[in-house]
């Protein structure tokens, strides 16, 4: 889903590199779901955390302000 417009946003930037053939993937998922792939990718790592904080992983939201 491309809209070709500039959004303005608070959010930090995140630069990656990719295989050619999952980046393809990847934006086809995010059209298929009606999702930009900034926003696609973003679910799955905050999916990602979460996972790695309910498994110990990482230190659960309310642990890190400590």
């Amino acid at each position: 889903m491309k809209s070709g417009l500039p959004v303005a946003t608070d959010k930090a930037k995140l630069f990656a590199y990719v295989d050619p053939q999952l980046k393809a993937k990847i934006e086809r998922l995010a059209d298929i779901r009606l999702r930009s792939v900034s926003n696609l990718v973003e679910s799955v790592m905050a999916e990602e955390v979460a996972r790695a904080e309910q498994e110990g992983l990482l230190p659960a939201p309310s642990e890190d302000s400590k």
